[in-house]
């Protein structure tokens, strides 16, 4: 097994690092967070409801790990106003529900 050397990371609590196997010529960054305290905290607020008088709903708490695997994988950037319908499909599915800070759909 290869060495892995911590890279520094923009996003906060992404971890990432590199890895070069001689063995295979392959490189890897493999990137990690620990998503336990956001998903706790969203099932905290599912259980508490939401108040439907509100003018703004929180709708959801994303790890940014998360927001990395959504560019990569399904090519939808939450920060892109044109991806928003993206993001509301991947909210709204079964795969990502614990990202919801509330049992509305969007």
């Amino acid at each position: 097994m290869p060495n892995e050397r911590e890279l520094p990371s923009l996003m906060p609590g992404v971890r990432k690092f590199f890895s070069y196997d001689e063995d295979s010529d392959t490189m890897r960054i493999r990137t990690q967070q620990d998503v336990n305290p956001i998903l706790d905290s969203n099932k905290s607020a599912q259980a508490e409801g939401f108040n439907r008088k509100s003018d703004y709903w929180h709708a959801a708490k994303i790890p940014n790990i998360v927001i990395l695997e959504w560019r990569t994988k399904y090519g939808v950037d939450l920060y892109n106003p044109d991806h928003a319908d993206g993001v509301a499909k991947l909210l709204n599915s079964s795969e990502y529900r614990h990202l919801r800070r509330s049992s509305f759909q969007l």
